[in-house]
């Protein structure tokens, strides 16, 4: 096992954590997981499978919740029949059952396309390294999701995560910054230390001109699933009034990112998830019959922006073309490139594994596909896909009554950004991991209780101060949003 400077940072932090409040120890739990090409371990004995510092950093955030007994009691609140949490539970069974005997009950009787090996062909279906890897993944999600939403579930909990909410949509973007700073500058070995994975990073990358923006992802695709998501959130929070200046400008910062981005996941994403959010806008509108400033700016602002661009880029013959050119490259010739055709060949072969196992799948690990739905068919097959499928209408669909509006908002923003996440793992998403901020935002969307009071989230100093006052208690009625 290597251990990298990363690796003893995060060491160091959680062993303070433990001694501190949780809010600073979730905040940083957060941020790192945004750093998708840095490893804190890396295990060599295992084909050099990488330990990220999101992981090892869960594990003392797991500790530390888990010592408190109304945190403990809200988990197992949290596992019952029928939430979220319990079809989860079921799901993370399955997978590991899968995981371990479809890949010897299949053996040999279907090609897959390897998660580990880079081969643009296909091999024997056989057990490898990554039913391990995956479904310790796996295991870490569901972990995140149980602790954080029993977490969510307490008076403290629920300021503490919605505000981490917000701080992950701003590290986000900070990192992105970073990314292009250090780009131009020629300074990217800053970076080093955490851009360290056993990946193949393509963070310097160009297309059309533009620096592929990745922020400290393994590439450009993952930057844009994740900063979908953030985009999300932030624009759910301002149409429904909260924190409307602060929200706008990560609303207007992460979609230039995605603009930006030169990636087909950012395009076809969102495209796809503001035509959701338009009509989900609109329906809530008619269904409450209130309609905020932000929204009514949304209904009218976004057709006549949207034909202000067309009509400006149509007059200018040298901006229509260049726009044309980086649609054809990225979103309508994109399948007819080689990695279309390769990514194509896979979501194929996922379907071909789904049959040849008569319905089965090959197991959690054995397999990469680019399309999240036909990964989760070929992976669990028919049981394990309606169990998972259940997990997701619990956390679509499973609402708590709310006295507090802003309480309400932020479930709401929650669930839309998890509706995001499932948009862009659609278009490209190659394993049945959806990644732990998804699971994050999932707990805060399906947190059962909350403290009540119109000025839950009126004094943010209180909050921010707590993990520095031991003493002091926030369950008192002192409730903070920051």
């Amino acid at each position: 096992m290597t251990i990298e400077p990363i690796g003893i940072v995060t060491l160091l932090i959680g062993l303070l954590g433990l001694t501190l409040r949780p809010p600073l120890l979730v905040y940083i739990f957060l941020c790192f997981t945004l750093m998708g090409s840095a490893a804190a371990f890396v295990l060599d004995s295992l084909g050099g499978t990488n330990v990220s510092p999101a992981h090892l950093l869960l594990g003392f955030l797991a500790i530390k919740l888990l010592s408190d007994a109304e945190t403990r009691h809200r988990i197992l609140e949290g596992l019952s029949y029928p939430g979220a949490g319990f079809w989860l539970l079921m799901t993370l069974i399955y997978a590991l059952l899968s995981a371990y005997f479809l890949p010897r009950f299949f053996a040999g009787q279907t090609m897959i396309f390897s998660i580990r090996e880079n081969l643009n062909f296909g091999i024997p279906l056989e057990p490898q390294t990554s039913n391990l890897t995956q479904s310790v993944y796996f295991l870490g999600d569901s972990l995140c999701f149980v602790v954080l939403c029993g977490y969510a579930s307490t008076r403290e909990g629920f300021q503490v995560l919605g505000t981490g909410a917000l701080v992950a949509v701003t590290a986000n973007l900070v990192f992105a910054f970073l990314d292009l700073a250090t780009y131009f500058t020629n300074t990217t070995d800053l970076l080093a230390f955490v851009r360290n994975a056993n990946y193949s990073l393509l963070n310097d990358n160009e297309v059309a001109g533009f620096k592929r923006i990745v922020g400290l992802f393994v590439e450009t695709s993952s930057f844009s699933y994740f900063t979908l998501g953030f985009l999300a959130f932030a624009i759910s929070l301002w149409s429904d009034g909260i924190k409307t200046r602060f929200t706008a400008v990560l609303v207007a910062l992460s979609l230039t990112c995605l603009v930006f981005s030169t990636s087909t996941t950012a395009y076809v994403g969102l495209a796809v998830f503001m035509s959701f959010f338009y009509l989900q806008t609109l329906f809530l509108a008619v269904i409450h019959r209130r309609v905020t400033p932000q929204a009514a700016i949304l209904f009218i602002g976004s057709p006549l922006l949207l034909a202000l661009v067309v009509i400006a880029i149509a007059l200018n013959d040298d901006y229509s073309g260049y726009i044309l050119d980086l649609l054809n490259t990225m979103v309508f010739n994109k399948l007819s490139t080689s990695s279309g055709v390769e990514r194509s060949s896979w979501n194929q072969q996922a379907l071909v594994n789904f049959f040849d196992t008569f319905g089965f799948g090959v197991g959690n690990g054995s397999m990469r596909a680019s399309s999240f739905p036909l990964a989760v068919l070929a992976s669990f097959g028919f049981v394990g896909t309606l169990i998972f499928a259940v997990f997701f209408v619990r956390v679509f669909f499973q609402f708590h009554a709310s006295d507090d509006t802003m309480i309400a908002a932020y479930r709401r923003a929650a669930r839309t950004a998890c509706v995001a996440w499932i948009i862009g793992a659609s278009i490209s998403g190659a394993l049945v991991d959806l990644g732990l901020p998804f699971f994050i935002f999932a707990a805060l969307a399906c947190s059962r209780a909350a403290p009540s009071g119109a000025k839950f989230f009126a004094q943010s100093r209180q909050v921010m101060a707590s993990f520095a006052k031991p003493q002091e208690s926030l369950s008192q009625g002192q409730s903070a949003f920051g």
